[in-house]
């Protein structure tokens, strides 16, 4: 389409496709309608300086362009996808793997809860709550009538607390007989001792903070990890990393623990406890991990009707 620029006596025609670059063309007029040949050179010439000066411009705007490109790239963090937690964690968890140090036979008692005292380990078994030595050998041991199925049990400074969903005793942790109780108030799944606190499971992602004098709950803190976000957590061996408190938890049905940040609820390492699991052959679907005990990267390792207790390293 023509246009007709009046005070300069131009046209103006869109460019063709071979010069998109040169804008619009110029073809100045005279006065008897025909082209000059001085005309012709000054649109030759024009074209030519307006594509360099485009060039310029345009290479100009690149180069300002780049810096601000690269750094939003460098700036923005990969994504990755989410797997099954069975298979894999977060970027930030640390992954580790069991490996069987010792083992020591049981007589396929119910184990419900496991924790280290001195050179011996306590154990829940329905019923009763047994303090046994390393060797496997009974040493004290005290009746619980009307234990309910749930349970666990940690060393603490009053003494070895004893929590269920029926009762919350406090024992004596040479002769494992009841000093006090307090009153019972959630299912437990496993129990430790921070140092500072106990640190209770009820089978889900939720870990209650108790005083460890009393008993007495304080605050909880939950799994913050969409991967394990249906993990329900069974028992609970405290340890501290890098001076801040964690707990390893047993991921309950499974043959996983998670070591979770009690300040944060972040899931900062995994560990596979599937030699454990190998070694054991367990004799039905039931035989699964329910007690751990221990501190940093050794601990014991039982389960429901296991046929040995086990003492493993977790390493890289």
């Amino acid at each position: 389409m023509w246009k007709r620029r009046q005070s300069r006596g131009q046209f103006l025609l869109p460019a063709s496709s071979a010069a998109d670059e040169r804008g619009l063309k110029v073809i100045r007029r005279g006065r008897g309608g025909h082209g000059r040949s001085a005309d012709t050179i000054d649109l030759v010439t024009s074209s030519c300086v307006n594509g360099l000066l485009n060039r310029r411009l345009a290479f100009a705007a690149l180069l300002a362009f780049l810096p601000s490109a690269c750094a939003s790239a460098a700036s923005t963090p990969p994504h990755f996808a989410v797997s099954s937690p069975v298979t894999t964690t977060t970027s930030v968890s640390r992954h580790f793997h069991a490996r069987v140090l010792d083992r020591v036979r049981t007589d396929r008692a119910d184990a419900r809860g496991l924790e280290l005292v001195g050179d011996d380990l306590v154990e829940i078994t329905g019923p009763t709550v047994r303090a046994l030595s390393v060797s496997g050998g009974v040493r004290a041991q005290q009746n619980v009538p009307g234990a309910p199925a749930d349970g666990g049990i940690a060393l603490a400074p009053a003494g070895l607390w004893h929590l269920s969903s029926a009762f919350t005793v406090l024992r004596d942790p040479v002769t494992l007989a009841e000093r006090r109780r307090a009153p019972a108030s959630h299912e437990t799944w496993g129990l430790c001792d921070d140092g500072t606190r106990l640190v209770q499971s009820d089978g889900t992602t939720r870990l209650l903070l108790r005083d460890h004098d009393t008993a007495a709950l304080i605050s909880e803190v939950r799994v913050a990890s969409r991967e394990w976000s249906t993990a329900r957590l069974g028992d609970l061996a405290c340890v501290v990393v890098n001076g801040y408190p964690q707990v390893w938890a047993v991921v309950s049905g499974t043959d996983w623990l998670i070591r979770v940040d009690l300040s944060t609820g972040v899931v900062t390492a995994v560990a596979d406890l599937t030699a454990v699991t190998v070694a054991e052959q367990p004799t039905g679907v039931d035989d699964v991990v329910t007690g751990i005990a221990g501190a940093a990267d050794e601990l014991w390792v039982t389960g429901h009707r296991y046929g040995h207790r086990y003492r493993i390293r977790l390493q890289p």
